[in-house]
Order: C-alpha cells, then structure tokens, then sequence
C-alpha cells in the first residue's frame, strides 16, 4: 500500500499543474453574456440614479469617444481585415445578413444580437445603445481614418435589426 501511495504521489508532483487562471470555464455565450454584464449594468444604473440617467449616458458616450487610437491608418489595415475580425469574433453572439460585400463597401443586417437581448432584458437599452452600439463608429474611427460606419437603426434601441454599413474611403 505504501508504495501505491508512493507512485501516486510521484505522478502527481510530474503532471504538470494548471494554474486556476487558466482553467477552463465552460459557459455558454448567453451566461457569458449574463456573467459580464449583468454586473455593469447594475453598477450603472445605481450611477444613473446619482447623477441622473442622461448625464451618465452622455458620460460614457464621452468616454467611449476618448478610447485610444493605437495603430490608426496602419497601412496594413484594410475593411477586408475589419470584417473578417469581427466575422470571427461576433459569429456566436450576433446573427446576420450581408447586403453588400465588395472591395469598398460591407453593409450587414444584423436580426440577433446577444447585447441586446441582454440589456434589454434589464431595462438598459440606453446604457447598451451608448456602451456597446454607440463603440462601433469609435472603433471605426480608431481603425484607420478611411472607414467610416453609418447605421440609422439599431436593435438596442428597439428597431427590427441593425444596418451596419462600413465603407472605405
């Protein structure tokens, strides 16, 4: 017996160990979604109730307006590399059309998006709208300075989809 717990002993000390960190969480992208934002959303709505639900807006549209510029008109940068990041990045989290695709021009309808669910669901839209939508044309911005987003409906905001257009100038 001893010596059972001897190799037992031994086998562990050589497995290498996985730090918790590093251990794999296994959630879907809804309680993700949940997880991640249910939090913020409740730390600013108690904000909203301090100072008042439009100043907050404003505030974090004012922040998310100061986001840094690293890397703006890389010349490596292309619309064709923007989309195809957010291609991968968003496929779970978002579902959508694509209107129009050429070397200029990406124009999506987006009729599913987890963001919205979510923060509609916690009567936050305004929040989301100014935290995560109102980000998009900030990250264009910071991209390079030749793309450019025009979007007029949102499902945030309580439209039937959003209409994405990123064009390259």
């Amino acid at each position: 017996m001893k010596s059972d717990n001897l190799q037992s002993r031994r086998e562990s000390q050589e497995m290498p160990r996985i730090h918790k960190f590093n251990k794999e969480l296994t959630l879907t992208y809804e309680e993700a979604f949940e997880w991640r934002f249910g939090y913020y959303i409740e730390i600013m709505q108690q904000l909203a109730e301090c100072i008042g639900r439009e100043m907050l807006i404003e505030m974090i549209k004012h922040a998310v307006d100061n986001r840094s510029e690293v890397g703006k008109d890389d010349p490596d940068h292309t619309l064709t590399k923007y989309i195809e990041g957010g291609k991968n990045t968003f496929k779970n989290m978002m579902t959508w059309e694509i209107i129009e695709e050429s070397e200029g021009v990406y124009e999506m309808k987006v009729t599913e998006c987890l963001w919205a669910k979510t923060f509609q669901e916690r009567e936050a839209s305004d929040i989301g709208y100014a935290t995560i939508c109102y980000s998009d044309f900030a990250d264009a911005r910071a991209y390079h300075s030749k793309l450019k987003l025009v979007r007029t409906k949102t499902l945030m905001q309580g439209d039937n989809c959003c209409n994405h257009r990123w064009t390259w100038e």
